[in-house]
């Protein structure tokens, strides 16, 4: 799994600066325990993780570990984080969570996103019926 990156035989440390210390920690301890110990927000950074290494195992156990971790507060940074990693899965389960707490995400932390993805989530939501009155 580490060939690619390459590391040389008589190496006694191999660097790797493509994801943080935590998230490599994390994943270290996942290859030993298949648990995921990392906030929700830090576990983004795991699915790229196994997504660079082609773990498939790690990429569904993340996906569900996020998808349980999703809060009011957290869900726009997954939402967009899902669209900029063309996550389908974890942007339409996120895309239904603020569904659901239209008021209370929009209220609280719509201002916090991108012009464009807050039109775009803007629309999808008119088209999913969260302004009917």
């Amino acid at each position: 799994m580490f060939k690619h990156n390459g590391a040389k035989k008589d190496q006694n440390v191999i660097e790797h600066k493509q994801f943080s210390y935590i998230v490599y920690k994390a994943f270290l301890k996942y290859l030993y325990t298949e648990v995921i110990d990392l906030p929700v927000e830090e576990a983004l950074e795991l699915l790229d993780l196994a997504n660079a290494y082609c773990d498939t195992k790690l990429k569904k156990h993340c996906n569900e570990f996020i998808k349980k971790g999703l809060t009011l507060s957290n869900v726009i940074a997954i939402y967009i984080a899902a669209i900029q990693g063309n996550i389908k899965d974890l942007e339409e389960y996120s895309f239904q969570f603020i569904l659901k707490n239209t008021t209370a995400v929009v209220s609280q932390h719509f201002i916090t996103m991108e012009n464009k993805l807050r039109l775009d989530l803007t629309f999808r939501l008119a088209e999913a019926g969260a302004f009917k009155t």
